[in-house]
């Protein structure tokens, strides 16, 4: 009996043993210890995490989308709400469903080539190089060798006239109107050597790439054909001139820009040409030889024929001819300019055409890479300083691609000028980035299957032609107003009824001719605040006038202006004069919105 007991005792001792061991309550396991069991816990071992709607691998507690699958949890904007279920994605307070860029903030939806998606998810071109996929035989539709033939005649005139044409009175005047005219007129110039290899900056270490004769770069080229009016004759660019009009020049009458040039031209092969220089005697009795370039009634013809011809072929060829082309109309075959084949090159009609217009403004093709000082060849890095650069690597400057010309690098230096001020130009700016987004739009139009420019783009392209040609223009202005400021510094530099030096009388010359060439200009473009009402305050008789007050010479020292002696004192003369340039800037000033710092500064 007592053997059965203590086995049934040691029975019952065992099994409470083994009931201790267990859970005695039944309660189901629960590892991560946030209530719910494992067996319903979808994250077992994340107490934070219980349930996942979307099934998506996240918690609903730190997912930003509970009931969007969205397994890289995706949130640009860094709202809280992912990507896959924020109706603004971008965080620009712009739905989705309208936004040009729905993942890039942009709540401007700029589109610069008005093909659909912004420029913040579809950036415009830095570079102007473009193709057209239908010449495959090309990686480019880019051409403008008649326009950079074009740029050289005109530097190299001005290059020829200053160092190479002396005073000769062995050279008759009719061989110098030859050697002058050659670069207007382009006799035989397919193989006359070109002049830029002895000027441009760091000569001796600069390959030029197939440009030792014009006939390199472009063959058969000319000014006089390009010059607004045309040549005379009934060739040329005949409707250059707005309204029919030529203004701005009174001492001779002249019907036609190249009239001018050729009365220029000829006035100056005789200065050189006469044996009797321009002598000049300061205010300390000193007499001076004057540059050949310059007559007695202080007129530089070096630099009224390079200021004017700059506007008066490349300034009105870009804005009131190639760039005022119907992109969009079609040709005698019924084919659109932007599809129909220019010849047998690899481009468009309507391509070539604004290329031809960008070649007339002179820009490096990666201008935008340059600084303003760069870019007006002033200083910079070594390999940009001189206004080119070997952007393909290939050891040679391209003069149709790699080098700043004419305009452009006047509006460099602009903006050089007003760079320290409190108000900064950035007229390169705003000439080459329309210029790059128009360009754009071309390009996008000529390689669509069908190629076409729709309303929308060709209204787009219309608004950034009309920026470029006014920023252009702007240069121009500015330019003018840059020189009226010198020639009001070496006016009043005037000692007693004489100049003070040569150097001043030099001075006077020539500030006061690139003035008068740059207000010539003004007249060529349809786009001007003179002509398209933009500005009420001026209109076209205000450029007349100020052409006017400028005069066809400055104001001399004794009081003379064109060869005329003052009608009173040489300093009232002086004075006058004085107040006739301050209202031509304020003319300018006017009608180009130039700031006062700008316009005093410059």
């Amino acid at each position: 009996m007592k053997k059965k007991f203590i086995f049934n005792l040691t029975i019952l001792l065992t099994i409470t043993v083994l009931s201790g061991c267990g859970r005695g309550d039944n309660t189901p396991i629960d590892t991560d210890g946030d209530g719910i069991e494992d067996s319903l816990d979808i994250f077992p071992n994340d107490p934070t995490e219980t349930s996942d709607t979307d099934e998506d691998g996240v918690g609903d507690n730190r997912d930003n989308c509970v009931d969007v699958i969205n397994t890289d949890q995706s949130d640009i904007d860094i709202d809280g709400i992912g990507d896959e279920c924020d109706d603004d994605k971008d965080g620009d307070e712009i739905a989705n469903d309208i936004d040009n860029c729905p993942l890039n903030d942009n709540a401007d939806q700029t589109d610069s080539d008005a093909n659909g998606p912004g420029d913040a998810c579809d950036p415009m071109p830095t570079v102007y190089a473009f193709d057209n996929s239908a010449f495959p035989e090309s990686d480019s539709s880019v051409s403008y060798l008649g326009q950079t033939a074009s740029q050289l005649l005109i530097s190299d005139m001005s290059y020829f006239m200053q160092n190479l044409l002396v005073e000769d009175t062995t050279v008759s005047v009719e061989d110098k109107v030859s050697a002058m005219k050659f670069f207007v007129y382009g006799t035989d110039i397919d193989t006359a050597n070109t002049l830029i290899g002895e000027y441009i900056a760091d000569a001796d270490n600069v390959e030029l790439k197939d440009a030792a004769v014009y006939g390199d770069i472009s063959v058969s080229n000319n000014l006089h054909e390009k010059i607004a009016g045309g040549d005379g004759n009934g060739n040329g660019h005949i409707s250059g001139l707005i309204d029919g009009e030529f203004f701005g020049w009174e001492e001779e009458v002249v019907a036609l820009p190249i009239d001018l040039v050729n009365h220029w031209i000829q006035i100056q092969a005789e200065i050189a040409s006469d044996g009797v220089a321009t002598i000049v005697v300061d205010s300390s009795g000193t007499s001076s030889t004057a540059h050949v370039n310059i007559d007695e009634e202080g007129r530089n013809y070096r630099q009224l024929l390079n200021t004017f011809l700059m506007g008066a072929v490349n300034f009105s060829q870009g804005t009131n001819n190639h760039f005022i082309k119907n992109f969009s109309g079609s040709d005698d075959d019924g084919v659109n300019y932007i599809a129909a084949q220019d010849g047998t090159n690899a481009f468009t009609l309507a391509e070539h055409h604004f290329d031809q217009g960008f070649g007339f403004y002179g820009a490096a093709r990666d201008g935008l890479d340059y600084t303003d000082l760069e870019a007006s060849a002033v200083s910079g890095r070594d390999e940009y300083k001189n206004g080119y650069h070997d952007t393909n690597a290939d050891l040679m400057i391209d003069l149709r691609s790699e080098y700043f010309f004419g305009h452009s690098q006047i509006c460099a230096d602009r903006d050089a000028g007003s760079a320290s001020g409190t108000v900064p130009t950035d007229f390169s700016n705003e000439v080459m980035l329309p210029t790059l987004a128009a360009r754009k739009i071309l390009s996008n139009a000529a390689n669509k299957t069908n190629p076409e420019l729709t309303e929308i783009e060709t209204s787009k392209l219309r608004e950034h032609i009309n920026n470029v040609s006014t920023g252009w223009e702007k240069c121009i202005a500015a330019s003018a107003i840059h020189n009226i400021n010198n020639l009001l510094i070496s006016i009043s530099n005037y000692d007693d009824g004489a100049p003070v030096n040569i150097e001043n009388f030099q001075d006077v010359a020539k500030y006061w001719s690139d003035l008068k060439g740059y207000g010539l200009s003004l007249q060529f473009s349809p786009t001007s605040p003179f002509r398209d009402n933009a500005v009420v305050e001026v209109d076209i008789n205000d450029l007349k006038k100020a052409l006017t007050l400028i005069g066809d010479a400055p104001v001399l020292a004794n009081g003379s202006q064109n060869g005329i002696p003052a009608s009173g004192s040489a300093s009232d003369a002086i004075y006058s004069y004085t107040g006739k340039l301050i209202e031509v800037r304020s003319i300018l000033q006017d009608a180009y919105s130039f700031s006062d710092v700008n316009t005093l500064n410059w």
